[in-house]
């Protein structure tokens, strides 16, 4: 049994030669949805009258849907086995391709807003290399601060303030009042918590742009910014990133390049479209420098259409490309992922 992630969760279990896939169940920070996420996991052992002999949960100590796995293991003598959050995603793409088999190596792309990395960092900006049953971290984006835990995550402010320059800092403090921005510069001086995120780089862009500076309902400022971008002529585009580089690209260079073509007039749609063909063209990019030929991609981040139509396009010549199907890219895979993972011995 494979108990997902804590958000966007479902279960998987494996009771014979077929994979059953829960419904969609939600956020287990919510009593109700949480009590429905453990009759779930109780309903299907009834139902196929087995008990589990391994129990799959994501590596975040905190999560409840660990908290629940590693309780039932003890119940029912299970071995229980931690799986990190963006392996289980890259898994989850693999799984459903078909590509564990391959001799090729895969690159993975794993773009999302938050998980827990094997370094005790927050990932969410990560390039996997898959082949011969082993997986491994290859490349992620460049760490910046994560500062006020969850709360980063519902104000898209905060996400830009970790990413500026000091001389951007005038412009932007009006986004704060005093005292809020006494204290968010004095946790930045001390941070040690870093993140890769792709999903709070969405944020930093939407405040900068003045979209969106405090969420009113998850990932919109990651939808306002999707909405600005939506007519575009791919032959006109221009990236802020220099392609073709040493090592992976810097968050904080490419809020420097949009802060600079903003200054110099440039249009909210026009810049909306470009952040997001520069991240097609890293994803290319670093599809280059692996030397591989296919490349899987997962992770809320990818639910964006306009970056996947991009992707594709800047990459049919070259590459295969593969993405979720069955499966929605965010966290509702992970249980999937797990299951996937596990069953091909993956290291």
């Amino acid at each position: 049994m494979a108990m997902g992630s804590q958000l966007k969760s479902t279960l998987a279990f494996l009771p014979n030669t077929y994979l059953y896939q829960s419904q969609y169940l939600g956020n287990l920070d919510n009593y109700d949805v949480y009590e429905r996420f453990q009759k779930a996991a109780r309903g299907f052992i009834r139902i196929f009258e087995r008990e589990p002999a391994s129990i799959l949960v994501d590596s975040h100590p905190g999560y409840l849907s660990t908290q629940s796995g590693r309780e039932l293991s003890l119940e029912f003598g299970a071995s229980c086995y931690e799986i990190q959050h963006h392996k289980a995603h890259f898994a989850s793409v693999l799984g459903e391709h078909e590509l564990f088999g391959t001799g090729d190596p895969v690159l993975g792309v794993i773009w999302d807003g938050t998980g827990y990395g094997e370094d005790e960092q927050i990932w969410g900006g990560e390039f996997f290399m898959y082949r011969d049953q082993v997986m491994e971290r290859w490349d992620h984006l460049e760490y910046f601060d994560w500062i006020a835990g969850d709360k980063m995550a519902l104000e898209p402010r905060l996400s830009l303030l970790s990413l500026i320059d000091s001389s951007m800092l005038p412009e932007i403090a009006s986004k704060f009042d005093k005292e809020e921005l006494r204290i968010y510069l004095s946790l930045l001086k001390s941070n040690g918590l870093k993140t890769s995120s792709v999903g709070r780089l969405f944020d930093a862009t939407a405040s900068l742009l003045g979209l969106c500076d405090r969420n009113s309902y998850e990932g919109e400022a990651a939808i306002l910014l999707e909405n600005h971008a939506a007519s575009y002529e791919l032959e006109n585009c221009k990236s802020f990133i220099e392609v073709g580089s040493k090592g992976i690209f810097s968050p904080k260079n490419l809020i420097s390049r949009i802060h600079e073509e903003k200054t110099r007039g440039e249009s909210t749609e026009v810049l909306a479209v470009n952040f997001l063909f520069s991240l097609a063209l890293v994803v290319k990019d670093m599809a280059r420098r692996a030397g591989v030929k296919k490349v899987a991609m997962s992770g809320g981040v990818f639910q964006n259409s306009i970056l996947v139509d991009m992707i594709r396009e800047l990459m049919s010549d070259d590459f295969d490309t593969y993405f979720n199907v069955n499966l929605a890219p965010n966290d509702e895979n992970i249980a999937h992922g797990q299951i996937m993972y596990h069953l091909n011995q993956v290291r």
